[in-house]
């Protein structure tokens, strides 16, 4: 096949899987993506994915590209608290939410890391537009009780302290309400418990 025909077809796409090259080109020849890798024109980010070398890689696009990866999955926790501003410093890991087991992809474009979550927990979370797509994160509100079920050692006011928790982008986009639904939602008194330290060290701040 020739390449620009390729190239033409799934310019717009932040990722393209195997799937979707043999459903539009039935006759595919996949010794082509081994040929255009060697030419730089593609890139493997993990078996069956592959993205064109020219598209930009933004924050928006790395994002789907974590959701496609591995689904189901969600961006929240670190990622997604540096995303809101929650968090003083930039991540180094595209961190998700998967229903999945626990998974890390090191790749070309940078590590993808997926905690598991029950799929009765797997909820809270926004579709994004971008272009002609969507991805998928974690409302302000599970972003942080997602981080606060997946470390339980969270037990203290000092904890919060050390992670530079921008409290002030936190009491501007929370929601009390939605938080308090979806806290319930988890059924876990030691979450709970995990919870009010949290409202509390976040009251106390001005």
């Amino acid at each position: 096949m020739n390449f620009q025909i390729f190239r033409s077809t799934f310019k717009t796409y932040p990722v393209i899987s195997k799937v979707e090259i043999n459903k539009v080109f039935p006759e595919f020849d996949p010794k082509n993506l081994v040929n255009w890798q060697k030419k730089q024109y593609l890139q493997k980010i993990r078996n069956s994915w592959y993205r064109l070398k020219e598209t930009p890689l933004d924050s928006n696009t790395l994002f789907f590209i974590s959701n496609q990866i591995y689904q189901p999955s969600y961006i929240s926790l670190e990622t997604a608290m540096s995303h809101y501003g929650f968090i003083p410093e930039g991540v180094f890991k595209m961190t998700a939410i998967s229903t999945l087991k626990t998974n890390n992809f090191q790749t070309a474009i940078g590590d993808f890391g997926y905690q598991n979550i029950k799929p009765s927990l797997y909820f809270g979370y926004l579709m994004v537009s971008f272009g002609n797509f969507y991805f998928k994160i974690a409302a302000p509100e599970k972003t942080i009780l997602d981080f606060l079920y997946l470390h339980p050692e969270m037990v203290d006011e000092s904890h919060f302290y050390e992670m530079r928790l921008n409290v002030r982008e936190i009491k501007r986009v929370f929601n009390k309400h939605t938080f308090s639904q979806y806290s319930q939602a988890f059924n876990s008194k030691s979450l709970a418990q995990r919870v009010d330290v949290f409202l509390n060290f976040i009251e106390k701040q001005d």
